[in-house]
């Protein structure tokens, strides 16, 4: 019985990693075809329509499934909480990294907010009170040396001076999900995945709705070609409606500092689909960046059990 327990562990632990590698990819995707999104709408009304249509697309599947009454279950307090998860996550989050890109270059935009994976393993040991081990710390820095390899492999041309305060919207943009991160993890030791992200992504959504509202407005939004309209709504089903609930399910039952790391895997997936998709190149240090990447990965993931506090 022991050995059968410990391989269904193993094949849990297989599928997740399979789950969080597909998350990154959702995300990704938001790089090559957000991009040709913004040449149509502004980028708040692209950030609230995708939390509209993950909504939208999570309520559906919880109606289709019965699972829709659990969420008049949740206890008053996991309510508040869930509903500030989607403020800090979604909310927060999708405004300080436009206002980053605002004002500094994408490839360093995405290198600073790779920096939450630090951020979240640091909370974790402190809030969380896991475990870290020196193998798991090695791991993290090697992946984040592959992250800045794939971000600058074309080389680094910022152009004149780095803005420091587009800079500090890109670490306040990593401390926000870092935040999300760790603090929905307590959340998910007493519900359901699904239901968090649910409340979250209604809460995100209403108050970017709510600000598009009060600046730009929704009038490009609606006269946006249908190719527009339609990457909008896969981006909405796929980079929200279905990364966001993985991300979740996988941190229910991982170390949040586990988990993670994965996200190193977005700038890899960003840069070839912006090959694939805008036709963009890379040079040789990206091959380097990727391998490292992957070697942190497996590195800090290989002492998973070492890490874990017995319950």
């Amino acid at each position: 019985m022991a050995s059968t327990a410990a391989g269904g562990q193993r094949f849990r632990l297989r599928l997740e990693y399979l789950l969080l590698t597909i998350t990154a990819l959702f995300w990704a995707l938001g790089h090559p075809l957000g991009r040709i999104i913004l040449r149509e709408v502004h980028p708040f009304q692209l950030a609230a329509a995708n939390l509209v249509v993950g909504f939208l697309s999570i309520f559906l599947y919880l109606l289709v499934s019965g699972q829709a009454r659990g969420l008049l279950r949740l206890a008053g307090g996991d309510l508040a909480a869930s509903l500030g998860l989607g403020v800090l996550g979604f909310f927060v989050y999708q405004i300080c990294t436009f206002s980053a890109l605002a004002r500094i270059p994408a490839s360093v935009n995405a290198l600073l907010i790779s920096s939450n994976v630090v951020i979240i393993v640091l909370l974790s040991v402190v809030v969380l009170k896991e475990r870290i081990s020196w193998q798991r710390i090695l791991g993290i820095l090697v992946a984040l040396g592959g992250v800045a390899l794939v971000t600058f492999n074309t080389g680094l041309a910022l152009g004149g001076r780095v803005n420091l305060q587009g800079c500090a919207f890109s670490i306040a943009a990593a401390v926000s999900f870092s935040l999300y991160t760790v603090f929905g993890k307590r959340l998910l030791a007493r519900n359901d995945p699904l239901l968090v992200v649910t409340i979250a992504l209604f809460s995100g959504a209403l108050c970017l709705t709510a600000l598009c509202a009060a600046t730009v407005g929704f009038r490009s939004l609606f006269a946006a070609s249908p190719r527009a309209l339609e990457l909008m709504l896969f981006l909405g089903i796929t980079m929200i409606g279905i990364a966001y609930p993985l991300w979740f399910s996988c941190l229910k039952r991982l170390p949040a500092g586990n988990v993670s790391i994965f996200i190193y895997l977005s700038p890899i997936f960003a840069v070839i689909l912006s090959m694939l998709i805008l036709q963009e190149r890379f040079a040789w240090p990206f091959w380097i960046g990727g391998v490292l990447v992957l070697a942190g990965i497996v590195g800090a993931n290989l002492v998973y059990a070492g890490d874990r506090r017995p319950t």
